[in-house]
């Protein structure tokens, strides 16, 4: 079978010229930083269709200086930060242009904020991995009322935690307090900026760049591990039987440390078995395969990332291709957010398809199984027709298709041979 990639090309195309548009009067930070990623990945594979060279760049620094009033949770910095980080790239050397030294500054700026904080701020803020040291009181957060005792150490959070309202001045965060038992972001350990964290630390780290980056993606993979390890609901990933050998990264971590010895280990709120977001499959998926550039020797990694896309592949995806999140999800009343999760996920499937050879293969393998009928292929034919987000966000609904079809144009046109 031979598959209409010049068909897949003008859509994307037709579609990347729409998304630059309203990329340009996005307001919301951490979505604008997602689309750029994938907006520098077209022009790399197609540079032609800017009008001038750089302009995605010129419009890019644009929004990142009129977004800043929207950037709140150290996960906003990630997806900057990782987008920014390409321009310690030589490949997009072109694309980044004579603004290259300026995005180079943001990926160590955007780091430094996941790392160890926003700085000049009025309250104490100090970076993902240290929250449960800055906590505030830390006795309310070890008490029956308020625990969130961290289960296994290393990891990071999306925001600080503090037991009094923040409010003068007004807090930016609507977890204000943080409270366990509350199901808006508080004391969580998300998978997304688990996942978030760990990328940027490794992007930033094969260049040499950002500081404590190689420390910080060992202890974050020492995490993860962790969960990975547990069995059953417990686990960070969602495993399906074999011979399926395939796994799913679940959207947070399960439960908090034990209260009485070992014996119960207390839920954390917010925590579903059936949750697993596409966008945490594309970040975890990258950061297994770029974590083996700074440490090879752990065969689970490359299987592990395998199993994710396996995963996507036959658990995540239905007549209309690859899905944004699971069925049965529950999107803590954030659909908006959420909606990017295909997205994501093709994103970092065409970086690791480039990147990684037993990924390519297994790429390769899935759809010379089924021409007519592999994930690839059914979400790049039905690509205008996926699901749209609730409240419209259009954006994303761009961002979704651009993203696909780049990824399928590929993948495909190697397929085709």
């Amino acid at each position: 079978m031979q598959y209409p990639i010049d068909k897949y090309k003008s859509q994307a195309e037709t579609m990347f010229l729409s998304l630059f548009g309203t990329f340009k009067l996005w307001t919301n930070g951490w979505q604008v930083g997602n689309a750029f990623d994938t907006l520098t990945d077209y022009v790399f594979y197609f540079p032609d269709v800017e009008t001038t060279q750089g302009e995605v760049v010129e419009a890019a620094l644009d929004r990142w200086k009129k977004i800043q009033g929207s950037m709140c949770w150290y996960d906003d910095w990630g997806w900057w930060g990782i987008a920014s980080a390409k321009a310690f790239d030589d490949k997009y050397a072109d694309i980044f242009g004579w603004r290259r030294s300026e995005f180079q500054q943001i990926a160590i700026d955007c780091w430094n904020t996941m790392h160890t904080g926003k700085p000049g701020q009025h309250y104490s803020y100090k970076g993902g991995p240290n929250v449960w040291e800055n906590r505030d009181p830390p006795a309310y957060f070890e008490s029956t009322e308020g625990w969130a005792v961290p289960r296994f150490p290393d990891g990071v959070w999306q925001y600080d935690m503090f037991e009094l309202p923040r409010t003068d001045p007004q807090d930016c965060s609507p977890s204000n307090p943080s409270n366990p038992k509350d199901c808006l972001l508080g004391p969580f350990q998300n998978t997304v900026m688990n996942g978030l964290y760990l990328e940027l630390a490794l992007r930033l780290a094969q260049y040499n760049q950002g500081t404590g980056t190689v420390d910080a993606a060992k202890a974050e993979m020492g995490f993860l591990n962790k969960w990975f390890a547990l069995d059953g609901d417990d686990s960070l990933l969602q495993r399906f039987p074999h011979p399926d050998k395939s796994t799913l990264v679940r959207e947070r971590v399960s439960t908090y440390a034990s209260q009485d010895g070992g014996k119960t280990f207390p839920a954390v709120e917010g925590y579903h078995t059936v949750d697993q977001w596409g966008g945490d499959q594309g970040l975890l998926l990258g950061g297994l395969l770029d974590y083996l550039s700074i440490d090879p020797s752990d065969p689970m990694t490359q299987i592990r990332a395998l199993s994710i896309a396996r995963g996507v592949f036959f658990h995540m995806s239905d007549e209309l291709g690859v899905r944004p999140y699971s069925v049965g999800f529950h999107d803590q009343n954030d659909p908006d957010d959420y909606s990017c999760g295909s997205g994501v996920f093709w994103r970092y499937l065409l970086h690791g398809f480039n990147q990684n050879p037993e990924l390519r293969s297994y790429v390769l393998e899935v759809v010379n199984m089924d021409p007519e009928n592999n994930a690839i292929y059914r979400s790049a034919e039905k690509a205008f027709t996926q699901r749209r987000p609730l409240n419209g966000n259009a954006l994303f609904m761009e961002f979704n298709i651009v993203a696909c079809l780049l990824a399928a144009t590929q993948i495909l046109s190697e397929a085709n041979g």
